[in-house]
Order: C-alpha cells, then sequence, then structure tokens
C-alpha cells in the first residue's frame, strides 16, 4: 500500500517529513472507516493506541458540568491519542468522534514504540509534533476562544473553512461557546460583512 498522500498531509501539518521510519509505521497501522458519530476514543475508557486522519473531520469533546463541550478538531493531517491512556494507562478524559465520513490510520501503541525508537529522525519528528500540538493548544485560546463571538466565528470560517462546511452546526455552536440559534446570526453576520 502506497502512503504518499498520508505522507503529504503529514508534511502540510509540521513542514517537513523524516527520510526514515514513517513506512514502517503506516505498515503496522490498518485503515478505519468511520461514519458520522462513531466514537474514536470513549472518556472513562483506556484508549492508549495513535490515530492519523487521512479524510474527514474528528471532534474532541469533554464534559462541562452537565453540558458537552467541543474543545478542538483534527483535520485530514492530524496525528492523535488520549495522553491520559498514552502516557500514563489511564482512561480518556475526553471522547473524540468522527464529525462526518472519516478515515483514520489506526496505530497500536505497542507497535508505535516497537517503530519510533528504531529511527532517530522519526523520535525527533513525534517530538516536533508533539510540540507542534502544544502550539495549537494555545493559538486556539488565543484566537478562537478570545475576542467577540463573530470575531471567534469568523477566525475559523477563514482559518478552516471545510468544518464550516462539513460539520453540524451545534457541534460549531458548542467550539465557539454559542447557542445553535446565535451561530445562525453569527453565520448572516459574516455572510453580510464579505458582501
Amino acid at each position: 500500500m502506497a502512503y504518499d498522500r498520508l505522507k503529504l498531509l503529514l508534511k502540510d501539518e509540521l513542514g517537513y517529513l523524516p527520510r526514515a521510519g514513517l513506512d514502517e509505521l503506516f505498515s503496522r497501522g490498518e485503515v478505519n472507516r468511520l461514519s458520522r458519530g462513531d466514537v474514536v476514543i470513549a472518556e472513562g475508557v483506556k484508549c492508549p493506541d495513535v490515530y492519523i486522519i487521512q479524510d474527514g473531520i474528528v471532534r474532541f469533546v469533554d464534559m462541562n458540568g452537565d453540558k458537552e463541550r467541543t474543545f478542538g478538531f483534527g483535520l485530514p493531517g492530524t496525528i492523535f491519542s488520549s495522553k491520559h491512556s498514552f502516557a500514563m494507562d489511564l482512561p480518556s478524559y475526553y471522547r473524540a468522534e468522527a464529525c462526518c465520513d472519516t478515515v483514520l490510520m489506526h496505530i497500536k501503541k505497542e507497535d508505535f514504540w516497537e517503530v519510533v525508537p528504531k529511527y532517530h529522525e522519526l523520535t525527533i519528528w513525534m517530538l516536533r509534533y508533539a510540540y507542534g500540538e502544544l502550539f495549537y493548544h494555545e493559538y486556539r485560546n488565543a484566537v478562537v476562544h478570545k475576542g467577540s463571538a463573530v470575531e471567534r466565528y469568523r477566525s475559523m470560517a477563514c482559518d478552516r473553512p471545510e468544518i464550516i462546511r462539513k460539520v453540524p452546526q451545534k457541534i460549531i455552536a458548542s467550539y465557539l461557546g454559542v447557542t445553535p440559534e446565535y451561530l445562525s446570526k453569527l453565520k448572516n453576520i459574516y455572510l453580510k460583512s464579505r458582501n
């Protein structure tokens, strides 16, 4: 199986690829096809494996009191896992689920740790990927969760239009911290500002 498209997605995400190791890592994975609403990682369950999004969108959800809160999205090229399960063998804090038809590369934790240490450059690349993930966490707090609701919607529409097109409105509302009704108003304000 050729992994050229997946490599391009990962290169777009981080800017470069390691020269060695990815083919062996990918050869250990299996392709999972999901439909909208399918859960990849369930909250309260140990799920230590690693996933790479090939197509589609995954949302990350936690509970804010008794209210569900979408706190992030993964797009093609995103690598994710439950950090609680992967790093500390604890149940996952959050849920990851498909927002639309989605294709994932699923790599078992044991295979990940068998392959990555063999390749120094792959290990460094994974470290840089982890730092990139920390950057996006800070960026999300600085841009998406900052400013007025109109500014937050505009930021999403400009930076990640595929989320606006493919993700149900109630999930986008949850991510932006507004009601679905108010999201409709934001959408209209944004569309009028573009004319």
